[in-house]
């Protein structure tokens, strides 16, 4: 199977830590924008339902103080029923605080309204009012159903005289399913993205609500209605009674008992951090495309000298440790290291193989040819063009080993070989056939040339001593080869052989041609 490239690695590796990292660094934006946006919006519904609190308790307050300086004033017209019912519709206009406001006596008697109602003069026993009749002091009634049929709350203060008398109360009526004191102090969210506020009493039933429906609905399960009834205040994230997550604010009003909330859609914050972190990923992109490029760019100049060097590994093992030298960029010190050593293994591989070729054809006494190197020569010779050869034995050289030992004997072979040596041209080629044999090859050389080498040589020994100590003399084949001669060389080097031993057998120091 086809390994992959380190380049397909390196660019596996790139793409993998990109996306890890782009991945983390969105998650981490993810989370972290999603916690700040949770944890600010329900910062600013906490200080928003505090402010809220604030208001609403300053508001109640106002309307008890307003309604108890009102009842001094009602006390001396409890037997003009025309001015009662006068002042309490120039009160009812002024103060704008209440739907309607009327004068109750101690026997829960409705004296008159504004505006006027169709129970004027009828006895009432209502939750409120029977409260009020009872403690006889300004108070603030629970959520309850009125005889009008709405749900209401009473605000009521004493009729009393300067001496104490008692004569029933100022009752001022807030219609919390019409338009109201409360709608109007609390008015709509401020923010206006689906946050809304509502009021719930101590008793968990809503008091205020966007939707007027909801108003009187019990919703003393809700977590954050619980903290209220407990007196806390604070914010967190809730499921709501309708099982929709939402995000509060919460602040508890300890002169009425009762709390504000104020919450937002836990989806309407998520929309704008999922909005951010699709910003995020569409204005990385270009940044992750020329990152990609450039770490592309340099990852091929990574991979390039060693996928060359890897190349060249692989050449020098299917050509035999031959390989063609390439100029290999090393611009890091690993490859510098690694180019460095594959060129100090390729020298050394030469070098052992130029020293074993050598050592393969090289004679090791005489340095000269040896019979392998002097056939492949003949074999090439014998394509390209026609030469002569000498083949050469020395004459009695049994006897200088026998009587002068082996050592003058070897010393006496290369004094032959330096011989020849001297007496041939650059380009011939002069080898040790085997034993006491030598050979000359004359390349682009006819038999009459070969001849007066061979005289050349006779001339040079006998004028020179031998290690031997005396004049060494040889007996030798001539043969002449060229594009004629049909044969092989094998046949071609019988035939020389036989010329030499035709010349040692007609008495030795002599040549004869093939």
């Amino acid at each position: 199977m086809l390994k992959k490239s380190l380049r397909f690695w390196i660019l596996t590796l790139l793409c993998l830590t990109m996306f890890g990292l782009l991945s983390s660094t969105l998650l981490v934006s993810y989370i972290v924008t999603k916690e700040n946006a949770i944890n600010h919006t329900m910062e600013i519904n906490r200080v928003y339902s505090e402010k809220l609190a604030q208001i609403t308790d300053q508001s109640f307050e106002s309307m008890k103080e307003s309604l108890s300086l009102r009842a001094i004033d009602m006390v001396p017209l409890l037997n003009d029923e025309e001015g009662l019912t006068t002042a309490l519709y120039h009160y009812l206009r002024s103060s704008n605080y209440f739907n309607s406001i009327a004068v109750i006596n101690e026997e829960a008697k409705i004296l008159t309204s504004a505006p006027a109602l169709d129970v004027i003069g009828f006895h009432v026993h209502s939750i409120g009012i029977t409260e009020a009749l009872q403690k006889k002091e300004t108070l603030i009634s629970d959520l309850y159903d009125g005889v009008v049929g709405q749900k209401i709350l009473l605000i009521s203060s004493p009729l009393q005289d300067h001496e104490g008398n008692y004569y029933g109360l100022l009752a001022g009526v807030i219609y919390l399913q019409d338009h109201n004191i409360i709608e109007t102090v609390l008015g709509e969210h401020f923010s206006q993205d689906g946050s809304y506020v509502y009021v719930v009493d101590q008793h968990g039933s809503i008091i205020y609500h966007a939707d007027r429906n909801r108003i009187g609905e019990v919703v003393s399960e809700n977590p954050v209605v619980k903290k209220l009834m407990n007196g806390e205040s604070g914010a967190m994230k809730v499921t709501n009674t309708k099982e929709i997550d939402m995000l509060a604010g919460y602040t508890h009003i300890p002169s009425s008992n009762w709390g504000i909330v104020s919450q937002t859609p836990y989806e309407v914050i998520m929309e704008p951090v999922l909005g951010t972190i699709k910003k995020m990923m569409f204005y990385s992109i270009p940044f992750v495309l020329l990152t990609f490029l450039l770490a592309r760019m340099f990852a091929n100049r990574i991979a390039y000298p060693l996928q060359q060097l890897a190349m060249q590994t692989f050449e020098l093992k299917e050509n035999n440790n031959t390989v063609n030298e390439t100029k290999i960029p090393t611009w890091y010190f690993e490859a510098e290291r690694l180019n460095h050593t594959f060129k100090a293994y390729i020298q050394n591989q030469e070098s052992q193989l130029q020293s074993a070729t050598k050592e393969a054809l090289t004679d090791p006494l005489t340095g000269l040819a040896n019979r392998r190197a002097l056939i492949k020569t003949l074999q090439a010779l014998q394509e390209q063009m026609h030469f002569s050869i000498i083949l050469i034995d020395i004459d009695h050289f049994k006897t200088v080993n026998d009587t002068l030992g082996h050592k003058t004997g070897d010393e006496t072979l290369v004094f032959f070989a330096e011989a020849m040596q001297r007496i041939t041209r650059e380009k011939d080629v002069c080898g040790r056939f085997g034993g006491e044999e030598f050979m000359i090859i004359l390349p682009e050389t006819g038999t009459q040339d070969a001849i007066d080498v061979a005289k050349r040589l006779k001339d040079f020994l006998q004028d020179t001593i031998s290690p031997a100590g005396r004049v060494i003399t040889f007996s030798a084949g001539i043969g002449f080869y060229c594009d004629s001669y049909e044969g092989e060389i094998d046949q071609f080097l019988n035939l020389v052989d036989a010329a030499l031993y035709k010349a040692k057998d007609q008495g030795r120091n002599q040549y004869k041609t093939a």
